[in-house]
């Protein structure tokens, strides 16, 4: 009995074999006339053993891989630069409202004026003669020296007493005198007196402590007889302004009265601006006279004196 033959098996059996295989599927193809499927046969053997070896892997994974980057490039549109940070932010879509508008505030204009006084030629205001008056003139203006009972003095213009003005303003030039205690100085407009001789004003005033007041002057009723009795009531309370002078300079003081507003100024500025009901209620008094006049008062020391150098009237009366 032959015994069978054995064959070592080599490193290159697997490629012997698959040798082997293509051959023997090239003799039968070729018996039977199959030349393509040769040619087929031997390009998948040639590629099946190319993709046997490693570099060859490799290649083929880095190539799958940057056809995958390139697609994802063209894909997100990566290849465009960035667009810059404004443009990456919302828009606003724009209001068709039309922007705000600023009301001008309207100040009522100032009527003609009447009436200006220097006190030069001293026909305007009362004279002191003969007794000691806390008012008078002196070289060049008009002096009063308030005393301490009652705490005020004022004095009523004598030319100008028309009744029939609606709008009223006032400018007066005033300090306190020089070496004088502290004190309260200013004009007072919208005057009126009853048929006993009591009256009522109003009085615009500023003090040596740089404060101002709107005041109301009316008397009230007294038990004991012989007395009358007032009270000064304030419409806009003491404020402090750095407008007024406190070094012995000169304060204009302006007063702008209207039936139903009134504004007043210091050295220019603003410092009141109301149309507190008490003004036009004041105008309609049946013992209004429309007179003015100027006024001072005492801050609880002697020897305080306010002088006056300018009143200028202004307003709207009927000419004759």
């Amino acid at each position: 009995m032959a015994k069978p033959r054995t064959r070592v098996a080599t490193q290159d059996d697997g490629e012997t074999r698959k040798q082997r295989y293509y051959n023997g599927y090239k003799r039968a193809a070729q018996k039977r006339g199959m030349c393509g499927y040769v040619i087929i046969a031997r390009g998948e053997f040639t590629m099946q053993h190319a993709l046997n070896h490693r570099v060859v892997r490799w290649l083929g994974i880095a190539a799958v891989v940057l056809l995958a980057a390139c697609a994802a490039i063209i894909s997100l549109e990566l290849y465009k630069p960035p667009r810059e940070l404004s443009a990456l932010l919302p828009t606003r879509t724009p209001t068709r409202r039309p922007p705000p508008t600023i009301t001008p505030v309207a100040y009522p204009p100032t009527p003609l004026l009447v009436q200006s006084d220097t006190f030069a030629a001293q026909d305007n205001l009362p004279r002191a003669t003969g007794a000691k008056h806390p008012f008078g003139y002196d070289d060049d203006g008009y002096v009063l020296t308030p005393p301490l009972d009652p705490g005020f003095v004022r004095v009523l213009h004598q030319t100008f007493k028309d009744t029939e003005y609606l709008n009223l303003s006032l400018v007066a030039d005033a300090a306190p005198a020089p070496d004088s205690a502290a004190i309260e100085y200013g004009v007072l407009f919208w005057h009126g007196q009853d048929d006993a001789g009591r009256e009522n004003f109003l009085a615009f005033t500023v003090d040596s402590q740089s404060k101002f007041r709107l005041l109301a002057f009316e008397p009230i009723t007294s038990t004991t007889a012989n007395v009358n009795a007032f009270r000064f009531t304030e419409i806009v309370s003491a404020t402090t302004s750095s407008a007024i002078h406190v070094d012995g300079a000169s304060n204009e003081l302006r007063v702008d009265a209207h039936p139903r507003r009134l504004l007043a100024y210091i050295n220019g500025d603003l410092v009141i601006d109301t149309s507190a009901k008490i003004i036009s209620d004041w105008r309609l008094r049946r013992d209004f006279d429309g007179r003015v006049g100027i006024i001072a008062l005492t801050l609880g020391e002697p020897g305080a004196q306010a002088r006056f150098t300018r009143l200028d009237i202004y307003a709207d009366i009927k000419k004759p």
